[in-house]
């Protein structure tokens, strides 16, 4: 695929909650099988495939019976107050660190040692828990005042201009090629 070397884009990562109810730590593998109704054997073969398409972008993944999912304010929190202290770089490390906590080492994302590894890689020296709370709060209205329903969702716009155009779901990077060619 063509590489646009003419484009310059801001990604800004915003918070949205699949289960704002969840529990601080669960156990990840339970948590699949309850949600998607799933015998424990579909929901390992379902990590299998994920593990590929991670593969397919470059990316490591990882999934044992052991890992632990939660509730992922807090995370949020700590990437609304990354991007306002030091922008889109700050919070584009510390989403890096939050993955790789979640995806790779299997550590739920209200882990206090996950939180402050991924405030440290923002430069976040000291982060207070209390910190963002009203912000992140307000950040998750905008993402439901735009319809959105899941995760990823993106959010593609021209600087200044009210035409937006969004895709919702994991997109092959054909897909949004495609729409950045509409602008």
């Amino acid at each position: 695929m063509a590489k646009r070397t003419d484009l310059e884009y801001t990604v800004r990562w915003l918070p949205f909650q699949l289960n704002s109810e969840a529990a601080p730590q669960s156990n990840k593998l339970e948590m699949y099988m309850n949600k998607f109704g799933m015998s424990e054997e579909q929901a390992m073969q379902k990590s299998d495939w994920m593990k590929q398409k991670f593969a397919d972008v470059g990316l490591p993944f990882n999934f044992r019976k052991t890992d632990l999912t939660g509730n992922t304010f807090d995370a949020h929190r700590v990437l609304t107050a990354a991007y306002a202290k030091g922008g889109p770089g700050a919070q584009d490390k510390a989403c890096e660190s939050l993955f790789n906590s979640y995806f790779v080492e299997g550590k739920a994302p209200s882990d206090p040692a996950v939180l402050k590894a991924a405030a440290d890689a923002a430069g976040l020296d000291g982060f207070d828990a209390s910190t963002a709370v009203n912000e992140t709060k307000e950040e998750m209205q905008q993402g439901k005042r735009m319809g959105v329903s899941g995760v990823p969702h993106f959010v593609i716009y021209e600087e200044g201009s009210s035409r937006k155009q969004q895709l919702g779901g994991a997109q092959p990077p054909e897909e949004i090629l495609g729409t950045l060619k509409q602008f």
